[in-house]
C-alpha cells in the first residue's frame, strides 16, 4: 500500500518509541535524517514538522507523554499499534470528506485543525485521481465562535482527555461560584451547541459535568487515570447533565413554538397534544431544569410553561429578572 512520508515518519517515530527509551525532539530527527522511503523520499525535516506528526499521534489516540523535565517523549502503551490508513473507495472517501468538515467546523480551531491534518493524510494515503463531485466548500456549517481564552482551555481539555491525564480547573458555575477542582475528564459532550466534560470530580467526590466555557484557568498534570465508562456508557441527549430535573413537564406552545419545538427538540420523546384554538401543550419525560428554563426562554413568548409549578415559577423568577435588568439599563440611560 502506498504510503505518505507522513506516515512513514510516525511509524518510525512509534517505533523508536517502542525500543524502550524516551526521545526528545532532536533524537527524532537525528534518527530520521538518514532514512528513506522505499521509492527513495528522504525523511529528513525539521523539528516543526516533527512537533506536528506528535500532534497527528495524539489526535489519533496514541498514548504519548511529555516529560516536561527532559523535554522528552513517551510511549505510555508500548502495545499502541499505528493504524494502516486504508485504501478507501468513492463513497467511503465521500463519507471522510463530509466528516472532516463536520469535525473542522465544530470542533474548537486547535483541535478541528488537527482532525483536518488526519483527514488529509487519508486523502493522501488513497488514490490521487478521487473525484467525489462534490464541492464541499458549500458545505457551511456555521457553528457560534469560541472566544479565545476558551480556545486554549478547551485544547488543554482535549489534550488531558486524550491522554488520560488529570486537570486541575478553576470553574465558576451558573451561581457566578468559584472553585478550584481536580478532575478526571472521563468524557467529552456536545449539547445545545456547546462543550461539556464529564468528569470524576475529586473536590466532590463523584461525577460532575462542566460547561467547557465556564472553565477559567486550566493546567494539565502528569497524573494518570483510568477510564470509568460508568460515568459515560449511558449518556444521551437526554440525560447528559446528570443534574436535577423537573418531572411531568407541561408547555403550552403556538404554532410557530411547535415549528421551533421540532427544530431545536427539548427532550427526545417529547409529545405534542392539538388543543382548541391554535395552540398545542407539548409534555416531555423528566428533564434537567436549567436547559428548560433557557429553551422556554428562548422561545421568546412563543412557550407558556404550564407544569410542575415549581417550572412555572422559575421560569417566571428568570424572566423578572432579565426584565428589572433592562429596566436598570434604561434608569442608567436617562
Amino acid at each position: 500500500m502506498h504510503q505518505t512520508p507522513a506516515y512513514a515518519r510516525m511509524a518510525h517515530i512509534i517505533a523508536l518509541l517502542k525500543s524502550g527509551r524516551e526521545a526528545s525532539v532532536q533524537a527524532i530527527l537525528d534518527s530520521l535524517a538518514n532514512l528513506k522511503m522505499d521509492d527513495g523520499t528522504s525523511l529528513a525535516c525539521v523539528s516543526k514538522t516533527v512537533i506536528r506528526d506528535i500532534a497527528e499521534l495524539k489526535a489519533m489516540g496514541c498514548p504519548l507523554h511529555f516529560n516536561r523535565k527532559l523535554d522528552t517523549y513517551e510511549l505510555q502503551d508500548k502495545s499502541w499499534e499505528l493504524s494502516s490508513a486504508p485504501l478507501l473507495g468513492g463513497s467511503e472517501m465521500l463519507a471522510v470528506a463530509a466528516g472532516t468538515q463536520f469535525a473542522v467546523s465544530c470542533l474548537p480551531r486547535e483541535v478541528g485543525a488537527q482532525v483536518g491534518r488526519v483527514g488529509q493524510a487519508i486523502f493522501e494515503a488513497n488514490t490521487d485521481d478521487f473525484d467525489h463531485g462534490a464541492d464541499f466548500s458549500a458545505m457551511k456549517i456555521l457553528m457560534p465562535p469560541l472566544a479565545p481564552e476558551t480556545e486554549r482551555v478547551f485544547a488543554t481539555v482535549y489534550e488531558g482527555w486524550a491522554q488520560r491525564h488529570l486537570l486541575t480547573i478553576k470553574y465558576t458555575d451558573e451561581k457566578c461560584e468559584t472553585t478550584e477542582r481536580t478532575i478526571e475528564q472521563q468524557a467529552l459532550l456536545f449539547h445545545g451547541m456547546a462543550w461539556y466534560v464529564r468528569a470524576y470530580c475529586y473536590l466532590r467526590g463523584g461525577q460532575r459535568t462542566f460547561l467547557i466555557a465556564r472553565i477559567e484557568t486550566v493546567k494539565l498534570l502528569d497524573a494518570s487515570f483510568l477510564p470509568r465508562p460508568e460515568l459515560y456508557s449511558d449518556i444521551t441527549f437526554d440525560t447528559f447533565d446528570g443534574r436535577e430535573v423537573y418531572k411531568d413537564i407541561a408547555i403550552r406552545l403556538t404554532k410557530a413554538g411547535r415549528q421551533l419545538a421540532l427544530a431545536h427538540v427539548l427532550h427526545s420523546k417529547q409529545k405534542f397534544t392539538k388543543d382548541d384554538g391554535d395552540t398545542y401543550t407539548m409534555n416531555t419525560p423528566p428533564t434537567t431544569k436549567h436547559l428548560v428554563v433557557e429553551w422556554i426562554l428562548s422561545q421568546r413568548g412563543n412557550a407558556v410553561p404550564l407544569s410542575p409549578a415549581e417550572l412555572v415559577e422559575d421560569v417566571r423568577t428568570a424572566s423578572q429578572m432579565i426584565t428589572e435588568a433592562c429596566a436598570g439599563i434604561q434608569e442608567e440611560g436617562k
